[in-house]
């Protein structure tokens, strides 16, 4: 009876770690990334709840927004990325539209991308 080796080599088993450490690598870069967005959620659901919202502008909306980002540390929002937008139908909503770059290794970074959007004196 002929017995054959099975199993990875010690190549596969780089690869193999080597895959595992980059994902985890990436993982580790980006969570801080949407764990900040879940942040500004927050906090324009917050501010565009409240009863008043729609007679205000995108610097009092910033104003209001950046207490709470003070608090959740946030970072990645200025004032330029706040925008009111009035549809056909003339309900304002505010939108915020903003990147987030975070280097993974050399020159190569990850880009991601967010636009929160949130009906403003309204609950959608």
């Amino acid at each position: 009876m002929k017995r054959y080796q099975q199993g990875m080599t010690i190549w596969g088993w780089l690869m193999v770690l080597g895959l595992i450490g980059f994902f985890t690598m990436l993982v580790i870069t980006l969570l801080p990334v949407y764990m900040e967005n879940m942040s500004v959620k927050k906090a324009v659901t917050q501010v565009a709840s409240q009863p008043d919202a729609d007679t205000l502008r995108e610097k009092d909306l910033f104003i209001r927004m950046n207490k709470q980002f003070y608090i959740d540390e946030v970072h990645s929002v200025k004032e330029d990325n706040i925008v009111i937008e009035v549809d056909d139908d003339g309900v304002k909503s505010v939108v915020i539209y903003y990147e987030v770059r975070k280097p993974i290794m050399f020159n190569v970074d990850a880009v991601v991308w967010f636009e929160e959007r949130h009906v403003l004196g309204g609950e959608g």
